[in-house]
């Protein structure tokens, strides 16, 4: 399955403001905190997860560590990608460019000789 982030804007976009009646009628700071909500469970449950695997008790919130599966991690993945998008957007930013220029700065800083390629509709 592949994903063609600029195809995936508009879309994202339609949905949070007449399906959710939520996007440019918020503050940036509801942006951040969506998203920084979507990091945190994604990170309470691989902390349960390590926990379990160290020896803890498997316990706390309404789910348990033997309750965390793929799919579960798949979905808190897929949300943060929807909400950094949705954050992209408002403040112009191409998600795409973001990653493809960071990733090619980081690299070419450290010396490393992966460097993405952009090609039209996706990349390389």
């Amino acid at each position: 399955m592949k994903l063609d982030l600029s195809a995936f804007r508009p879309l994202n976009v339609q949905r949070a403001t007449y399906g959710f009646r939520c996007y440019d009628n918020q503050p940036l700071t509801y942006w951040t905190t969506a998203l920084a909500g979507e990091v945190g469970e994604l990170c309470n449950m691989i902390k349960k997860l390590q926990r379990v695997e160290k020896g803890g008790v498997d316990g706390g919130s309404s789910y348990t560590a033997k309750d965390i599966n793929k799919e579960m991690l798949k979905e808190e993945i897929g949300g943060i990608a929807i909400y950094l998008d949705l954050l992209a957007s408002l403040l112009d930013i191409d998600l795409e460019e973001a990653i493809i220029d960071t990733f090619n700065s980081k690299s070419a800083k450290y010396g490393f000789e992966q460097f993405v390629k952009p090609i039209s509709g996706g990349l390389r």
